[in-house]
């Protein structure tokens, strides 16, 4: 090992081991009460700071907890990207704004570092909200020091966390190993079953439509392409190694798009806009950054195919058990573990590594599109 690696490893190791040390100094200011039924909270805060599909993934919780504590009230803190993911839900009580800066893209990164971290800590409202409810239970899904130190700050006596991925156990009661092989949704539904819940929800994204938005989206796709088969399709930021290149989503939208009885259409983000316009040349309804992310939902809805990428999309068409073909980058080195950790068991299938080709993917398409043709 290069010299600089053997030092850069020593640094982060007496890093890590100085802030646990502060933390569970920290947690013995605020210990778990001794009189409460650790089976009995009243008040449970969950912590997901982090980005879309992270919150999507891990909304079976919300349902498994009431579930099993009907009484409880669930606080779940967010950044303000991810607030439109939890309207409407019957299992959350309060939506908190928790705009943390660290571990997701909703901040740009110049203002995730040391200072902005410590200063939100110790200066943001967001907290003084959060502290003012009072939770007697906070829950990092993340597992971070960061999201144990936001627990501490916020007064909550009793903290629960992920052990083994970013640190923060030592301020934790209670925290669940880091296990990469187990679905992301699977395994922060253990908070559940710690508090002793023995029925849970289906490991899928749960998402709520009001009728309005339902309606709304049914008569966009009648525009679009009444009676037609409804292609969903989200090429995301195709700069990224993560994601599947744009001249391959061009090839096969170019493919689909001479296959009359179809309506392809392409949804993404506002920061997606401009990656829409290398397929002006197709006849495909483009409303990358056109729609909110709830008619995203809805449109996703009525769909009867999703192709995109290890994005929000693939989870938020999980919610609806839509068909959905996943095309992993090159980023992806082992695509296995990708679909393990954050894969479905049906209505889900991905394509990476050397099996992510052109080819591959339109054999795949055209094969779910005869089922439906021949249904």
């Amino acid at each position: 090992m290069p010299i600089q690696q053997t030092i850069r490893a020593i640094a982060f190791s007496l890093a890590q081991k100085f802030t646990n040390l502060i933390l569970q100094s920290w947690s013995h200011l605020t210990p778990p009460p001794q009189h409460t039924n650790p089976q009995q909270p009243e008040h449970i805060f969950i912590l997901r700071n982090n980005d879309l599909g992270d919150l999507l993934i891990i909304t079976p919780l919300f349902a498994a907890l009431k579930h099993h504590h009907p009484q409880v009230k669930i606080t779940v803190g967010v950044g303000h990207w991810a607030r439109p993911i939890l309207l409407e839900n019957p299992h959350v009580d309060h939506i908190l704004t928790i705009n943390a800066p660290w571990f997701n893209k909703g901040i740009p990164q110049n203002h995730q570092t040391l200072w902005h971290r410590l200063h939100y800590l110790y200066q943001s409202p967001e907290i003084t909200a959060l502290t003012a409810l009072k939770p007697d239970v906070g829950i990092d899904i993340f597992g971070s020091v960061w999201g144990a130190m936001l627990l501490l700050r916020a007064k909550i006596p009793r903290r629960w966390g992920v052990s083994g991925y970013a640190g923060g156990e030592t301020a934790m009661e209670y925290a669940i190993p880091y296990q990469p092989d187990i679905q992301v949704g699977q395994s922060a539904l253990r908070f559940a079953e710690y508090l002793g819940a023995t029925e849970f929800p289906p490991c899928r994204p749960q998402l709520f439509l009001t009728p309005e938005e339902q309606l709304t989206a049914q008569a966009l796709w009648e525009q679009i392409g009444k009676g037609k088969i409804k292609i969903v399709v989200g090429p995301g930021s195709g700069l990224d190694q993560r994601y599947w290149p744009l001249v391959q989503y061009r090839q096969v939208l170019a493919h689909l798009a001479q296959q009359q009885d179809l309506a392809l259409v392409l949804v993404g983000g506002e920061g997606d806009r401009h990656q829409g316009n290398q397929f002006n040349a197709l006849p495909v309804e483009n409303l990358m950054g056109e729609l909110s992310l709830r008619q995203t939902f809805a449109l996703l809805a009525g769909a009867d195919l999703v192709i995109c990428n290890s994005s929000m999309l693939m989870h938020a068409a999980a919610a609806f058990t839509i068909e959905t073909l996943v095309l992993l980058g090159s980023a992806f080195t082992n695509p296995a573990q990708h679909d393990r950790q954050w894969g479905y068991g049906s209505h889900y299938h991905s394509l990476g590594g050397e099996q992510a080709t052109v080819a591959a993917a339109i054999a795949y398409i055209e094969n779910h599109l005869h089922r439906l043709r021949t249904d």
